[in-house]
């Protein structure tokens, strides 16, 4: 399952139901379910931080982290991948990602490829990983993770 559901710039209300109560439900039904893989796009940490966005950016980070906590603790088989800041530029199809990188900005695009290789990379697990733009084709990067 990949859960890539987010409302970062619709306010808390939207936080809470999407990102909040939205990620609850999916891990919960996971469960249920039987489903033996839960991938997760978070927020990266440093994300907008040299920006004032106000308080209503400040909750959906701790949404984020909350419900990344609340996948943690589920008892599934998760990987967290946490993406710079999302910018609607063409793929490269190259990134960089670890366990901490620094902060960067990232394709949609190299995103989507990116959880589409974790989703098919059996050594990754119960990983947190963050990711940016970089020079390491995709397919690398994931197994290197790995």
């Amino acid at each position: 399952m990949v859960f890539t559901a987010g409302a970062p710039d619709q306010g808390p209300a939207a936080a809470d139901a999407v990102d909040g109560r939205g990620l609850a439900l999916a891990v919960d039904a996971a469960l249920t379910a039987g489903v033996p893989r839960f991938v997760h796009l978070s927020a990266f940490p440093d994300a907008w931080r040299d920006q004032s966005l106000g308080a209503d950016f400040e909750h959906y980070m701790k949404v984020k982290r909350r419900q990344d906590v609340y996948l943690t603790a589920s008892g599934l088989d998760w990987v967290i991948i946490r993406p710079g800041t999302l910018t609607n530029t063409a793929g490269t199809g190259s990134v960089r990602m670890g366990a901490a990188v620094d902060y960067d900005d990232v394709s949609r695009d190299d995103v989507a490829a990116t959880l589409a290789e974790a989703v098919h990379q059996p050594r990754l697990h119960r990983t947190i990983l963050e990711l940016t733009r970089g020079t390491t084709p995709i397919a690398q990067a994931v197994a290197d993770a790995a």
